[in-house]
């Protein structure tokens, strides 16, 4: 099926479309959310994320007149997003205690105003990449994050390869401005 016949599939009927899309992305995306929170969330966090990701996607389908770009890289962005997510969740409520004697001190060797501000930064770093919106934000992850040319991301949002070039240029620029307006020197 093709994403426009899926597209036509979700606007006509919407159950069937939802169930179609289903079907063929299930594993996709099941196979995004297991790769980044293995080993680390457990298999209901991730059960749990798989169905996050299907309810924003059917969300954003009932609110859209047409999806524009992809619906794979559409699909693999909220993956990805929602898995991120459910780990900074996870992380939250894991804790890591340690008893310590009355007279003992605690010494560590990570500097905890340094990784905490670091991570703040992250956090914000990774939502003004948000607010560039569709498809400017996939093409900025994919560039920087993952390392990709223009080409492999070209196919990835169904744009052409100086299209996604010009775009990322654009974007960057806008990227800068949002980041000093909140606060980050030029």
């Amino acid at each position: 099926m093709t994403d426009k016949e899926m597209q036509h599939l979700l606007k006509a009927k919407p159950e069937r479309g939802q169930r179609a899309f289903y079907d063929k992305y299930f594993n996709y995306v099941y196979t995004i959310v297991y790769s980044r929170l293995k080993g680390f969330a457990s298999v209901e966090d991730i059960d749990e994320c798989v169905g996050d990701v299907f309810a924003q996607c059917f969300l954003f389908f009932d609110k859209q007149e047409e999806i524009s770009g992809n619906i794979k890289a559409f699909t693999a962005s909220v993956a990805r997003r929602k898995a991120v997510d459910t780990y900074r969740r996870v992380a939250r409520h894991t804790s890591r205690s340690v008893a310590l004697e009355e007279n003992e001190e605690f010494v560590s060797d990570e500097d905890i105003v340094a990784s905490t501000e670091q991570s703040e930064l992250r956090q914000l770093l990774y939502d003004t990449v948000e607010q560039l919106g569709e498809p400017d934000s996939t093409i900025i992850i994919q560039k920087y994050y993952y390392g990709r040319s223009s080409k492999e991301i070209a196919k990835i949002v169904d744009l052409s390869s100086d299209n996604v070039r010009t775009r990322c240029s654009r974007a960057i620029k806008r990227l800068k401005e949002m980041l000093y307006e909140v606060g980050f020197a030029r």
